[in-house]
């Protein structure tokens, strides 16, 4: 019996998803059997002889991960259009540790729909219960949704009554991907299979934790203080540098030991077009390798990404970027471009120290913030990035910051090491095969850092080193984790928050000012 995902309709959008969960997948080209696909993952492209492939499929046992277009085409019913802002689970939901998953699109909702609210409150989703209806139905292609390109400002979630925000990818790529993942388990379980993939982090690790500093326009004090306090806690970090500023004063200013250096720009900003954006890279790489900088990384102003962007990235020989206008709150990924693929994509957690001082927060404040955010990472296994601003100051939340992580006991990371990891990683995801109680992995890299995540229908789970045979009965099996559940007040972040306007009114204001006295 294979545990792999069949593709069918051959969206780009399934194969970012399916290797960011660490699954084995391929296109299916010939033959669909339940032997040969545990779950078969369907675009909305699929045409009459394909949906007859599935209602084959389902017959004989199969489980499929499809649209609610792609249900009615196989089923032969109709659905009923309908546009959707975003969705969240309901009480006692098979998804309860969801977050809200952003669609803002025109969807289709299923008649028979059990499953996942909508921001009107009506279920969208269908999950099927009986045997011959081994299906998940969502109310988009997660596939067409993953490579999204718009952009928002939103609200994130806070404890405080003041709700920080950010320009951001309008599409919630992250929660679609924490969806999928629980969707393929479902399916696997529903089929009384263990569901397996590549887990997230080296060595079996809960989460991972990056600091990423851009330095825009701070003083040399400033970066001089804040590069004390990462020094004195043994974080490694990820500078990303203004040349313009600082290229001969960072190594002044910075504790060079241990730490990663990084491109931000030139001049302070990201353009429509690609050689606009290749002349201010090349310009900051020139003045930054003069000075004997290893520039592996980039990460533009103000989190901005556009497909020019992500073409002059690659041609400047970046390994990874970071921008939390293609996603945020999520694992790595390589973006779909025009005419080809991007960098490999490193998403951060968007609200910082300074987005939090922009909304009148406190230090304490801005803790109880943070140690919000970290306590749902470390429940639903992301990864723990977050960035800062030399002129931010606040270095006492970045104090309690460095504490937690080693109160968690969540290894600390530079993001070149992250990304590097993560593509051995993306390059090692095995072959996988179920008999007899067995789990037989062909192909699995010889790195040991790499770690499997097994999961039982029977609510356990074990992440253990990936190895060639698994021996399902010898594995010490653990119920599975405490899931992280959405606070009664979360859906508050969609709702209009006056404060964006009024910060945005006052930031152009200070900027009219400063531009007239210059």
């Amino acid at each position: 019996m294979n545990l792999k995902i069949g593709i069918l309709g051959g969206h780009t959008g399934w194969h970012i998803l399916l290797q960011q969960i660490g699954v084995p997948h391929a296109d299916i080209t010939d033959s669909l059997l339940p032997d040969e696909f545990s779950v078969t993952a369907v675009s909305d492209t699929i045409d009459d002889r394909e949906s007859e492939m599935l209602r084959q499929y389902l017959a004989l046992g199969g489980a499929v991960l499809c649209s609610v277009k792609a249900y009615a085409r196989i089923r032969q019913i109709t659905a009923q259009l309908g546009q959707i802002d975003y969705l969240y689970p309901g009480n006692n939901s098979a998804f309860s540790s969801l977050g809200i998953v952003d669609i803002y699109a025109q969807c289709q909702l299923a008649w028979n729909a059990n499953e996942l609210k909508t921001n009107r409150g009506s279920f969208a989703a269908h999950v099927g219960t009986n045997v011959d209806d081994l299906v998940v139905a969502l109310p988009f292609d997660p596939a067409v949704l993953v490579t999204d390109h718009r952009v928002a400002v939103k609200s994130f979630y806070s404890p405080e009554r003041r709700l920080p925000f950010e320009t951001v990818s309008k599409v919630s790529k992250g929660e679609i991907r924490a969806l999928v993942l629980r969707c393929l388990e479902l399916l696997h379980h529903r089929r009384g299979l263990p569901f397996v993939h590549l887990w997230n982090f080296p060595n079996g690790a809960r989460s991972l934790f990056c600091l990423r500093i851009d330095t825009d326009n701070g003083t040399d004090e400033q970066l001089r203080n804040l590069s004390l306090v990462v020094h004195k806690n043994g974080i490694s970090g990820t500078w990303f540098i203004d040349a313009k500023n600082h290229a001969k004063s960072i190594k002044s200013c910075v504790e060079m030991n241990e730490q990663e250096f990084g491109v931000h720009c030139y001049n302070h900003e990201t353009f429509p077009d690609y050689h606009s954006n290749v002349q201010n890279i090349r310009r900051a790489q020139t003045i930054l390798s003069t000075s004997g900088f290893r520039l592996q990384g980039f990460a533009a102003p103000f989190g901005t990404w556009n497909n020019e962007l992500g073409r002059a990235i690659v041609d400047c020989g970046f390994e990874y970027s970071s921008e939390f206008s293609y996603d945020y709150d999520n694992l790595p990924s390589v973006p779909p471009l025009q005419d080809g693929s991007g960098a490999l994509q490193v998403p951060i957690h968007p609200i910082c120290i300074g987005s939090l001082n922009r909304n009148g927060y406190n230090s304490e404040q801005m803790i109880r913030y943070f140690a919000s955010v970290v306590e749902r990472k470390i429940a639903v296994c992301e990864p723990i990035i977050f960035y800062h601003h030399p002129r931010d100051m606040h270095l006492d939340v970045l104090e309690w910051l460095f504490q937690e992580m080693r109160y968690e006991k969540v290894p600390a990371k530079t993001m070149s090491e992250y990304a590097w990891w993560w593509k051995t990683r993306a390059a090692s995801i095995p072959e996988l095969q179920y008999a007899n109680g067995k789990v037989r992995l062909q192909g699995v890299h010889s790195d040991k850092s790499l770690y499997v995540r097994i999961a039982q229908p029977n609510g356990t789970e074990a992440i253990i080193p990936a190895s060639g045979q698994i021996v399902l009965a010898t594995v010490r099996w653990e119920p599975k984790s405490a899931a992280w559940t959405m606070p009664d007040d979360y859906l508050r972040a969609r709702r209009f928050n006056y404060r964006i306007p009024l910060v945005r009114s006052v930031n152009a204001a200070v900027n009219f000012v400063r531009s007239k006295k210059a």
